[in-house]
């Protein structure tokens, strides 16, 4: 770890700890699934700001390896953090990741963490979310960091669907076939109701409503062609 910290790289809190309401144990300090490696000077510059995405007139520093530019930066612009005036932009390939945490830790540690910090960012952080789905590192990486702790991984990165379910579905915005009730219908929807008719999925009485397409009180092939129809725009 010295090596580390001796060649400019130390520990990010996703969730800075300047935005903690209370601590009530050390673990909100030093829970993994918010703990990042990350430069010393992009770790400075990002400080306590919100994620967001910055303007490209109100960016201060375009940062990237040993990049520290002030200006839009000719190539690799995605491979670029942004320092802003009030936010901070992660590179592209790193938002949802770093979404996904933050859902996490505002839900394990409500209580504790600024409500105001998180709302000033819960719609960008869903948007990086859908945009930067999970891969099969950070899943490796989540079920990784459960063996250390209480074998409980980051359920946001688990179920893809469960930032939408927890924190934007409002009861009133069912949409005919979202089986899984994150705001689009497509073949995963189909897959679900697929296992479903075979034994092996289970569904809530809401999703039930839901995945009745013909609304004839059964789920059954029926429902399965219509909801592909729906897809297709048949």
């Amino acid at each position: 770890s010295n090596h580390l910290y001796e060649n400019g790289m130390n520990c990010e809190h996703l969730w800075p700890q300047s935005m903690y309401e209370i601590i009530t144990n050390n673990l909100m300090k030093s829970d993994m699934h918010h703990l990042r490696p990350c430069k010393q000077n992009v770790n400075s510059y990002r400080n306590n700001k919100a994620f967001g995405n910055s303007m490209d007139s109100q960016t201060d520093n375009w940062l990237w390896l040993t990049y520290n530019l002030t200006s839009i930066p000719s190539s690799n612009i995605s491979e670029y953090s942004e320092n802003g005036v009030s936010i901070f932009e992660p590179r592209e390939d790193i938002k949802g990741d770093i979404a996904r945490a933050m859902f996490y830790f505002f839900t394990i540690y409500e209580e504790e963490a600024n409500d105001n910090f998180f709302n000033l960012q819960k719609d960008i952080l869903y948007d990086w979310h859908n945009v930067d789905p999970t891969e099969n590192s950070e899943i490796e990486r989540t079920w990784a960091i459960a063996d250390y702790q209480t074998n409980i991984p980051n359920p946001f990165i688990i179920d893809n669907t469960l930032i939408y379910r927890a924190y934007f579905y409002d009861g009133n915005d069912d949409i005919i076939g979202d089986v899984t009730q994150d705001g689009s219908v497509n073949v995963v929807d189909v897959v679900l109701i697929i296992n479903y008719i075979l034994g092996t999925q289970v569904l809530n009485n809401a999703q039930l409503q839901i995945a009745d397409i013909n609304t004839d009180g059964n789920i059954n092939i029926v429902d399965i062609v219509a909801l592909v129809n729906l897809i297709i725009g048949v």
